[in-house]
């Protein structure tokens, strides 16, 4: 239940247009630790049912929702910016919701690999195929992916030559980039736009519209608010932002011991390069091998090589 005071709250910010987050950016509903503590909640369900079906433009019923981890694991884990969210329809078909912060350039792999995952997992030994349920992969991106100006795309298999003509849809796969979303103009009266606006959080003034056509999203801003304020939430998005400080640190260390040992080794080459100059000259100049190879360290077999 929300108390009069975050409603206010929520008002009064809603008149400044000002719904971004200016803290802690793992407190953003984006962030994998933000995006699985909002819908790992019963509450917040009917949020993600409606999200769900602005994407696939299709009534569902929902009957699990299931995570890969526990959000205490979440916030120390190494892999960043990625979580898995699955949906367990009333039909028995599947959706794997996925959020990449960071483009590590295997999107299109993962997506293929959780599709085959979850397919594998439906039949056991000697089963028809035939009882196969459809897989959707959903990946929301916080980056450019596809090279096309629509930031929502739908992928299906079709005949090559007949493009119009779909076959053996088991697997369906769709991506919402955020990064395009923000930068359009979009239609605030469609509901999948609606509902990335408020995943996004990025433009207040497109969030602002959002909650004014859908109700839903208003609600969810509100639930959203008060979630950013819960201490085990801000806890763990504190553990989540260490993590990344340490391991960017890290990381950073790394480079630069690199370089220098780059610089080390570039002063060592050049070094024996110059000598072996001076075994030319000298080689040149018919000195005896054993004087040059006494002169500059050299042995006879790379006197020789010279």
């Amino acid at each position: 239940m929300i108390d009069k005071n975050t409603k206010k709250r929520y008002n009064e910010r809603s008149d400044r247009m000002s719904f971004k987050i200016e803290i802690n950016p793992e407190l953003k509903m984006k962030s994998d630790i933000m995006f699985k503590a909002f819908y790992g909640r019963k509450e917040n369900e009917e949020f993600l049912q409606d999200f769900l079906e602005a994407v696939l433009e299709e009534k569902i019923k929902i009957k699990k929702v299931m995570h890969d981890v526990r959000l205490e694991q979440l916030a120390k884990e190494q892999k960043f910016g990625i979580l898995d969210l699955g949906v367990e329809l009333e039909d028995g078909e599947f959706i794997n919701v996925e959020i990449q912060i960071k483009n590590y350039k295997n999107i299109e792999k993962r997506t293929t690999f959780y599709a085959c995952k979850k397919l594998i997992e439906q039949l056991g030994p000697g089963e028809d195929y035939r009882q196969l349920k459809p897989t959707i992969i959903i990946a929301i991106l916080d980056y450019s992916f596809i090279k096309l100006p629509e930031y929502i795309t739908e992928t299906v298999r079709v005949v090559k030559e007949h493009r119009e003509y779909e076959i053996n849809n088991d697997v369906k796969y769709y991506y919402i980039e955020l990064e395009k979303f923000r930068n359009q103009n979009p239609d605030m009266t469609k509901r999948i736009n609606q509902w990335s606006a408020f995943l996004d959080m990025e433009r207040g003034d497109l969030l602002e519209m959002a909650c004014k056509e859908n109700d839903k999203v208003k609600r969810a801003v509100e639930n959203y608010e008060v979630l950013t304020g819960d201490e085990e939430v801000k806890r763990l998005a504190e553990i989540r932002l260490m993590s990344k400080l340490e391991e960017r640190s890290a990381l950073d260390c790394a480079r630069e011991e690199g370089i220098e040992e780059g610089k080390r080794k570039g002063r060592e080459e050049g070094k024996r390069e110059g000598i072996k100059e001076v075994a030319k000259a000298l080689k040149e100049r018919k000195e005896p091998i054993e004087k040059i190879a006494e002169i500059t360290g050299l042995s006879k077999e790379e006197i020789e090589k010279i």
